[in-house]
């Protein structure tokens, strides 16, 4: 902390909304408190998968009772389009109890500047780390905020729009995560707790970015509508030094005892060879524990996965999103053909990585044909592997949501932030309102070819069995699990029972409790 700015007299709040990672806030919470100034960081509410549920009104009033006690000078709320209910409800809630101004900061202000700001008194366009230091250091100083870059501010009967800052370019400079448990709080399940939900010692697997940006442009993600609005603002794709990244791996590895994994959290881990082979390098030397990444399958090859397999890589995410080429690249801007995909399979079974796959399901524009396509593609593919099954998102003005809007196979009720979808079919829910019954026979096959069983004493992380095509086949032509699909329930739970017994056998029943505690759940 700079010393000369230590007594500041000035309390900032950051309220996260369903996230707990919240890599944004966490940064502008360290750089504020490294300048002077007093930070409190309210995790409101968790992101649970398909049941997140909007704030009971217990958990308004918790918050609104630890606002009244914190007495904060300045309001911070990071929100993504999905929360701006939330979002616009608490901020309505906390006008009624402080004059504290409260500005909005994430991904739906900078893209939806024009809603955001009827609700905000400010809110930050795109990354926040120098703007929400000038706006702290003007408001301490009782100084004009008028003309902060990056910022839009309500004045008396209209709305100064400054234009968007110069995107931070420098990575290494931003502070590491302190992991201080000092003035945080987490409310969810109508109760609060005082301290970091997520880095506390029972932590065993650790995320990190090693940059920012995305090359791609595909159809359905914000990150195109981002790039127009930064086009000018600075390089959009940057990445830190490899020591900088090594250097906050060995402070969280020496922090937390029980760290059993660290993952990559960038969207495309692969993109510069050359730094990659340094990271590998360095990452087994001085981290040495199993490591977990997320690739775009166009940066797939022998190589690449040869030294991630060198530096302990055990697990990886691969977006294909479709096994019709037409969707892939008509309707998601996704220019990767099958032979690239089948490919990237059989490298990462040569190499022994445990891969998920990641496919978007519920598009308006999918037939039945494209979903048979899907399941024809993904049968080919070697096993065992995860399907991560998506819902899609329509993300407000993308290219794919205007499409179906302009299509009329949507409606304005139906994009994310209007729509509350995203609380409840995040993944592929069957029992989401809207899902259609003639497709869920074919969700369930898409079940049954992620499934795999682990049964083994020795190694307890070994697939041993995965079931065979020729049931799979029979299971799909089966008139009768075509007009019953939700009867294949009890075979998907077989590999979920066996992984129990596994446990059972090892002795672990600590994570047997967890495990069962986390399906009873669900």
């Amino acid at each position: 902390m700079n010393k000369n700015l230590s007594e500041k007299n000035f309390h900032i709040v950051i309220i996260s909304l369903y996230s707990y990672g919240a890599f944004g806030s966490r940064i502008l919470k360290d750089i504020l408190k490294n300048n002077g100034y007093t930070v409190s960081c309210i995790y409101f509410k968790k992101d649970k998968t398909n049941s997140m549920g909007l704030p009971s009104e217990h958990e308004n009033t918790l918050l609104l009772e630890l606002i009244k006690k914190l007495k904060p000078n300045l309001i911070g709320i990071s929100t993504r389009s999905t929360f701006f209910p939330v979002a616009k409800d608490i901020t309505k809630k906390m006008k009624d109890i402080t004059n504290s101004p409260i500005i909005w900061g994430g991904a739906h202000p900078t893209i939806c500047s024009e809603e955001s700001i009827q609700f905000a008194d400010m809110i930050c366009i795109g990354e926040g780390e120098k703007t929400i230091l000038e706006l702290a250091n003007k408001l301490y100083k009782h100084e004009d905020i008028s003309k902060i870059k990056g910022l839009w501010v309500k004045n008396n009967n209209s709305i100064i729009k400054n234009e968007p800052n110069f995107l931070f370019e420098d990575l290494n400079t931003l502070p590491f995560p302190d992991f201080d448990n000092k003035d945080t709080y987490a409310i969810e399940n109508n109760c609060i707790i005082e301290h970091d939900p997520l880095y506390n010692d029972d932590l065993t697997y650790y995320n990190f970015m090693s940059g920012r940006g995305c090359p791609f442009h595909c159809y359905f993600c914000s990150n195109s509508i981002l790039k127009k609005i930064f086009d000018d603002k600075g390089h959009f794709i940057r990445q830190r030094t490899v020591e900088n990244v090594i250097e906050e791996l060995k402070i969280a590895k020496n922090r937390f005892k029980k760290l059993k994994v660290v993952s990559s959290n960038d969207e495309v881990f692969t993109l510069n060879k050359e730094w990659l082979k340094e990271f590998c390098e360095k990452y087994k030397k001085e981290i040495g524990l199993p490591f977990h990444c997320d690739i775009h399958p166009n940066y797939v090859n022998e190589n690449i996965i040869e030294y991630l397999k060198y530096a302990g890589l055990k697990t990886i995410t691969m977006g294909i999103q479709s096994g019709s080429e037409r969707i892939r690249t008509d309707l998601y801007g996704r220019k990767t053909p099958d032979a690239i995909l089948e490919k990237n399979a059989q490298i990462l079974k040569k190499f022994k990585i445990f891969p998920s796959f990641d496919l978007i399901f519920d598009n308006p524009l999918e037939t039945e044909n494209d979903i048979k396509t899907t399941y024809e593609f993904m049968l080919k593919l070697p096993r065992p592997y995860r399907i991560n099954m998506y819902s899609m998102q329509h993300h407000p003005k993308t290219k794919l949501t205007e499409m179906l809007l302009n299509e009329k196979l949507i409606t304005s009720n139906d994009v994310d932030g209007i729509s509350t979808k995203g609380f409840d079919q995040w993944h592929v829910n069957f029992d989401y309102k809207k899902s259609k019954p003639e497709l869920i026979h074919y969700y369930k096959l898409f079940e049954l070819l992620s499934s795999f069983i682990v049964l083994s004493k020795n190694n307890p992380g070994k697939v041993i069995f995965v079931f065979p095509k020729w049931f799979i086949r029979f299971i799909e032509n089966s008139k009768f699990f075509k007009r019953y699909p939700r009867s294949t329930d009890w075979i998907a739970l077989m590999p979920k029972i066996t992984f129990g017994l596994g446990l059972l056998i090892q002795g672990e029943y600590k994570r047997l409790f967890k495990s069962a505690k986390s399906f009873l759940a669900n």
